[in-house]
């Protein structure tokens, strides 16, 4: 009895053979499935006691119509059934009376003669233990085979420079923290009545540089300070300080 819905399935085999099928006489392999299990959310459940003889039978292509091979087809049939991919009719000489395998159902609709019919059909097999529905990747021969049969052509088509190679993810490096410069201190403020705010040390290097041109007989004999009277150096403001810069040659006697 045929299932009447799409889903994954749990099967074993109940008969099983290699033809010439189809209106183009392709290599297929046929097999009758008998449903034991079904996946319902995530869990595999046995069928309820009505539904103990549902079968469905597969049609699995070995090639196409341009006479290459079916490679999906064929890659299903290595996992599911354990052929090594050589010969096709060891999957019809072979027992697999204890073998169980996973098929995948679903709908397919097609134009028959008096229009459009819908038919439940077995869209893949795969292995008992298989987690189905995952994406699948090419394995070190299908690498070398995509590469020998395309490679040259994509190349061709796409011209220009060769793309660069995927760098793997993963979390960017900081780079080297800059040194930090130095901050450039402030220019002295100017005083209020527009005199340059001069200090001790700047008063102190003017007065040095004046020393250096008196020759070795120069030296300070009056404290250049008394050009503001009556306030000690401590109590110099900036504005004094710049008087005092402006005043202190004046005060370095030649001896």
């Amino acid at each position: 009895m045929l299932p009447d819905r799409e889903g994954r399935f749990k099967a074993t085999i109940a008969e099983h053979g290699v033809d010439e099928t189809g209106p183009n006489n392709l290599a297929t392999f046929v097999c009758k499935f008998a449903l034991t299990e079904e996946l319902v959310g995530g869990q595999w459940a046995p069928l309820g006691p009505d539904e103990t003889s549902l079968d469905i039978t597969g049609y699995f292509y070995l090639e196409k119509r341009d006479g290459s091979i079916n490679t999906v087809t064929v890659e299903n049939l290595k996992e599911a059934f354990g052929w090594d991919g050589r010969d096709p009719l060891w999957l019809q000489d072979t027992d697999f009376a204890n073998l169980t395998v996973q098929v995948k159902l679903e709908y397919e609709t097609y134009q028959g003669k008096n229009g459009p019919k819908t038919n439940l059909k077995v869209r893949y097999v795969n292995a008992e233990n298989s987690t189905g529905g995952s994406v699948p990747k090419a394995n070190d021969n299908t690498r070398k085979a995509l590469s020998t049969r395309l490679g040259s052509k994509l190349r061709a088509l796409a011209g220009g420079t060769p793309a660069a190679t995927p760098k793997p993810n993963g979390k960017p490096v900081a780079p080297p923290a800059k040194p930090k410069t130095p901050a450039t201190p402030p220019a002295s403020p100017a005083g209020e009545d527009g005199h340059h705010a001069a200090g001790v040390g700047e008063v102190c290097g003017r007065v040095s540089a004046h020393l250096a041109g008196q020759g070795p007989r120069g030296r300070v004999v009056q404290n250049p300070c008394r050009a503001v009277p009556g306030k000690g150096t401590d109590a110099l403001t900036p504005a004094d300080w710049a008087v005092v810069l402006e005043q202190a040659p004046a005060k370095i006697i030649p001896m």
